[in-house]
């Protein structure tokens, strides 16, 4: 056995102890493993990660609002307002068309309402006429009766453009309601009646959903603060009574559009527009800022956790062997035999009492 305090000494170069190589291929050269299965590992990945993934989302879209904007609805079959020709006798040159006025039995009054005898009179794809005033004050009184509030609230069938243009006769005298931009709105006064109204507001209303044609309607009052004139654009929601599909003059030829009948429009005042709005680059900016911010303090919100203790740095070899001899293996197995050789004084017997 070799015993402590044994000296080696080697007196072949190959046998010294060389000093590791700093750039070392080693996994403790390039620092601890991180494990990914700690939760506060987990947190600074996902801090790591989300925001910045969270941030090329916003840009994106943004990108895609500004420079694509939104898929235009599919266009809707437009329709022919032109007013149809009568048909007459080829035969003859100067023939006239003249519908001939309906039998209407006696009905109800108009207490409640015009009266069927009145309704019958009027006539679809025409200007006013005089037999259709009955019913046209008929209808003002009634939606008089009613008043403002109870319109708003009333159980009017909602419509639009299509339903009144293409069915009239089932539609006339109906309290209806729907809704579109009114771009055109003038006052024109009233023929001489017995109930006191001096004037009308006749509105131009573009209906919501198409087509592009209008829908002609008569108001007796606006709104407080509501804005009139030739050239506007406000979003209302009418309820009225459907009166008849009537003919007007267009810049190009005879056309018609429903006419409805209405107490006022439901309008709300625009709010003004802010002098320091915000634009969409801006709101994207602010909130890019935010989620840097909250990106910061949730990674150091993550590097708070607990860590582990790295592994100590490996001991230098060269420093714990500076202070021992080496000795060759021939060199200590002679100072082996030679300590096994010498006795090793034993302590002297003390005598027996």
């Amino acid at each position: 056995m070799l015993r402590s305090g044994v000296r080696l000494q080697s007196h072949h170069p190959a046998d010294t102890v060389s000093e590791p190589s700093p750039a070392a291929d080693s996994p403790r050269s390039r620092g601890p493993a991180r494990n990914y299965l700690v939760r506060s590992e987990q947190r600074r990945v996902f801090w790591l990660v989300m925001p910045p993934a969270l941030i090329a989302m916003l840009l994106l879209g943004w990108v895609e609002r500004s420079w694509f904007g939104r898929p235009s609805a599919p266009p809707r079959p437009p329709v022919d307002t032109k007013l149809a020709e009568i048909p007459t006798d080829s035969n003859l040159a100067d023939a006239v068309a003249i519908e001939a006025e309906p039998d209407v039995a006696a009905g109800e009054s108009a207490e409640h309402g015009p009266s069927p005898q009145a309704l019958a009179r009027v006539r679809d794809d025409t200007m006013f006429r005089a037999t259709e005033r009955e019913a046209w004050f008929q209808l003002w009184a009634k939606l008089r009766s009613t008043g403002m509030p109870g319109l708003a609230h009333a159980a009017a069938q909602r419509v639009g453009f299509t339903e009144l243009f293409g069915q009239p006769r089932s539609y006339r005298g109906r309290l209806v309601r729907f809704r579109g931009t009114l771009h055109r709105l003038e006052q024109v006064p009233a023929p001489e009646n017995p109930d006191g109204i001096q004037e009308y507001w006749q509105g131009w209303l573009e209906p919501e959903g198409g087509p592009a044609a209008p829908i002609v309607v008569f108001f007796l009052e606006l709104p407080a603060g509501m804005p009139h004139g030739m050239k506007i654009s406000e979003p209302v929601e009418v309820v009225g009574s459907f009166f008849k599909r009537w003919a007007y003059a267009a810049t190009d030829t005879v056309r018609t559009a429903p006419l409805v009948l209405a107490l006022e429009p439901l309008w709300k005042p625009r709010r003004p527009a802010s002098s320091t709005g915000h634009s969409i680059g801006a709101i994207a900016l602010g909130t890019m800022t935010v989620v840097v911010i909250v990106t910061m303090l949730g990674i150091h919100a993550a590097g708070r956790g607990p860590r582990r203790i790295p592994p100590p740095p490996p001991t230098d070899l060269n420093t714990v062997l500076a202070d021992i001899d080496l000795f060759s293996p021939d060199a200590a197995l002679r100072q082996l035999t030679t300590a096994e050789r010498v006795p090793d004084p034993s302590p002297a017997k003390e005598p027996l009492p």
